[in-house]
Parts: structure tokens; C-alpha cells; sequence
């Protein structure tokens, strides 16, 4: 693990997940369920963490933090 991945991933310490759900695929893939999605609060911030295979967003397995909008 890089230091990179170290402090990534470190932000969700503390967080309080809130909510899940399973976001479609955009497009129909017979194999893909949907993306797993939570939704966490962290302090006054509210995060949604989209579970995906890669940094790219090729499919599930990949965990992405995005600030609420």
C-alpha cells in the first residue's frame, strides 16, 4: 500500500455509514448488478463511497469517496 492509498482511504475513519443502496449500470451488462453505494457522515461532511473494480470505474470492487452534492 502506497502512502497515497494510506491517506485516501484514512478520511473514512470515523465516518458513520448512513445509508446503502445499488446504484443501475448506465448501460444493460447482464452481469452487473449495480454499484454498491454509501452513504456516510463524517462530521458535518456527507460522503457517498461507490464501490467499483478499479480506479477507472470498469465495474464493482474499487472504493470511490465523493463529497455529497
Amino acid at each position: 500500500m502506497t502512502d497515497a492509498h494510506r491517506t485516501y482511504y484514512a478520511q473514512l475513519v470515523g465516518a458513520t455509514i448512513t445509508g446503502f443502496t445499488l446504484v443501475p449500470p448506465e448501460r444493460d451488462e447482464p452481469h452487473h448488478r449495480g454499484w454498491p453505494t454509501f452513504t456516510v457522515e463524517h462530521g458535518d461532511q456527507v460522503l457517498i463511497l461507490e464501490v467499483s473494480r478499479d480506479e477507472e470505474g470498469n465495474g464493482p470492487g474499487f472504493l470511490f469517496i465523493q463529497e455529497q452534492s
